[in-house]
């Protein structure tokens, strides 16, 4: 009767784990679709920043607003933060701003978003 018990707890045990590691797999596919969308606290930095730097009106809420929304249809989440990281670092003066604005990658990303805010510009400005 032990040996049947002990049958039985090894293929439960088994199933078990077996069922967790899908779980698993299933929660990584979950939070890697969401990262692709950039999130709400970022998006109203992103509006706060704009409104304050057009005349600091609230005509300018719905243009900022459908701004970092088209950015959000063009670029996943990592690359905005790339690029924004890229952005605000090439701000800096002296040497320690040159590898974020000679090298080919720093280049390509900064390029990129330029293109992306020059888009979103002329369709919501």
């Amino acid at each position: 009767m032990y040996r049947s018990f002990l049958k039985y707890f090894i293929i439960f045990l088994f199933l078990f784990i077996s069922s967790c590691e899908e779980k698993a797999n299933d929660d990584n596919s979950d939070f890697e679709a969401t990262t692709e969308i950039i999130p709400t606290s970022e998006k109203v930095e992103y509006v706060f920043a704009c409104v304050q730097g057009n005349e600091n009106s609230q005509a300018y809420i719905q243009k900022c607003s459908c701004s970092i929304d088209y950015i959000d249809e063009k670029m996943t989440y990592e690359e905005y933060v790339n690029a924004e990281t890229i952005m605000s670092l090439r701000q800096i003066y002296g040497e320690k701003s040159l590898m974020f604005k000679n090298t080919p990658n720093a280049m390509e990303i900064y390029t990129n978003m330029q293109n992306v805010l020059a888009e979103a510009e002329m369709e919501c400005f």
